[in-house]
């Protein structure tokens, strides 16, 4: 990993989580992202929330939405920083409950 972070000059991955009855970024669709929203530990160590200088960029976000269907919350990690990525832990996951459910597609770093 540590030869790749040298030849790269960035750095670029995204992160799905589907989800049925449960917010995982913001509470409604007008909010900023609430208190128990995701954090993402980076390779490095550092941690990346949002209203972070390196927070993700978020493509969708619809897992606020509770009408028993599912829904996905769509993050894209893209630094130029390339020894940030991969994200290698998430904190803050959401406590599920009877008919509230999650999962989480993560996909591969693209080193540029």
């Amino acid at each position: 990993m540590n030869f790749l972070h040298l030849l790269s000059t960035e750095a670029l991955q995204h992160i799905i989580v589907h989800c049925l009855n449960v917010a995982v970024w913001k509470v409604n669709a007008s909010q900023t992202p609430s208190q128990k929203a995701l954090r993402f530990k980076a390779w490095n160590g550092q941690v990346i929330q949002a209203g972070g200088a390196t927070g993700p960029r978020v493509l969708e976000d619809s897992c606020w939405m509770t009408d028993d269907r599912w829904h996905r919350t769509h993050f894209v990690f893209h630094s130029q920083d390339s020894s940030l990525l991969p994200i290698v832990d998430m904190y803050n996951l959401p406590i599920t409950g009877p008919g509230s459910y999650f999962h989480v597609e993560v996909g591969p770093v693209c080193f540029l």
